[in-house]
């Protein structure tokens, strides 16, 4: 009879509403192994005190050991993962590495997610401390690791490309969607604008902001809602949503519950996904799987993910961005022949692949750790 082996899967980076799109890439995917993953490869979780409450499924299909302390301080968690971790972990058959980076002790073999390489394509949009940490951090952990998990090909391309990693350590784990709708949603009242992320920088809120502002006059039932926490760029979203002078047609929400989003997206007109820079673009896929009509930015990621379904459109040109939000709040032919389009291009997503490609990368630091 087979032993089970176990994993150490760390989710220290992660706290609850402060890591946006990774969060949820995480805990969908570990709760897809939980669902579709075999019986012989044990994940074991070690996270953040908070991470059950946030989502208590986690705790239902794992074992969860907390870490000591709150967790909030970035240099308390490196130092803990070094230190705490290091010592919990190092009966493990091995350890994945989630936050994107590898501790300065590590147990072998060692696996490490990398969610985007944003710090070097992108240094600006970092206090000059973290981008001179993970400039660091990210090509030593990649040298370190035995196996890479990316969240798209696009990313696993850059990691070959750019860091010399060798093709066959590196494996693709993307994200999936629970389930299709059957047709493209019937959009409530008001016309809904629907906008999930954090008010990082690169986000992009200001030039979508602006891009409703053009169209609010001819559609002026409409409405814009963006869900998310505050990030770098807060200060700016509160000034561009004032200067819009629309009032509560553009409606802040912060952080919500998983459900209370999916109650407002199943009703949208449209989700508009300007950022400039993301790792996979897990909102696109929801979306096009609940039947909404995406707006991308062109070149990206998500623009990648959306697979020529809905509108892309470049992500500085705020008139291109103004005319598909109103083609798509305008034109309904356009915007079911839009969703029909989505719902198509979801359906070859599914959790158990996800489920599939992570246990292909543990059983290979397995073999590779032998």
């Amino acid at each position: 009879m087979s032993t089970s082996r176990r994993i150490a899967v760390n989710l220290l980076f992660l706290v609850p509403g402060d890591v946006g799109g990774s969060e949820e890439y995480a805990v969908r995917t570990l709760l897809a192994f939980a669902r579709h993953g075999p019986a012989d490869l044990r994940p074991v979780l070690f996270a953040q005190r908070g991470l059950e409450e946030a989502h208590p499924g986690l705790r239902e299909a794992f074992e969860v050991i907390a870490a000591p302390g709150d967790g909030r301080g970035r240099v308390r968690r490196v130092l803990r993962e070094s230190t705490w971790l290091a010592g919990r972990t190092s009966g493990f058959d091995a350890v994945h590495h989630v936050g994107g980076r590898i501790p300065m002790r590590v147990t072998r073999p060692a696996v490490v997610t990398i969610h985007d390489l944003q710090p070097f394509d992108h240094p600006e949009h970092f206090s000059v401390a973290k981008e001179g940490f993970l400039s660091w951090s990210v090509p030593r952990s990649l040298r370190r690791a035995d196996v890479v998990v990316t969240v798209s090909d696009t990313v696993g391309r850059q990691v070959v490309e750019h860091f010399d990693v060798e093709p066959e350590r590196v494996v693709t784990v993307s994200s999936g969607v629970d389930r299709i709708a059957d047709r493209p949603v019937e959009p409530a009242s008001p016309p809904t604008i629907i906008y999930p992320a954090v008010s990082h920088p690169h986000k992009n809120h200001e030039l979508l902001i602006e891009a409703f502002q053009r169209v609010a006059d001819r559609h002026p039932d409409a409405r814009l809602v963006l869900t998310g926490g505050a990030g770098r760029a807060e200060g700016a979203v509160v000034v561009a949503v004032s200067r819009a002078g629309l009032g509560d047609r553009i409606e802040r929400t912060g952080r919500i519950p998983e459900a209370d989003y999916a109650r407002r997206l199943a009703g949208a007109s449209l989700l508009a996904f300007p950022s400039r820079y993301e790792g996979f673009g897990i909102p696109v896929l929801e979306a096009m799987a609940s039947g909404v009509p995406v707006v991308v930015a062109a070149g990206t990621p998500a623009d990648d993910v959306a697979g020529g379904a809905g509108w892309s459109v470049d992500a500085d040109d705020v008139s291109a961005w103004a005319e598909a939000l109103d083609r798509g709040l305008g034109d309904a032919a356009a915007r079911r022949q839009a969703a029909d389009a989505g719902l198509r291009r979801a359906a070859e997503y599914s959790w158990e692949a996800s489920a599939e490609q992570l246990e292909r990368a543990w059983r290979l630091a397995l073999r590779l750790g032998a």
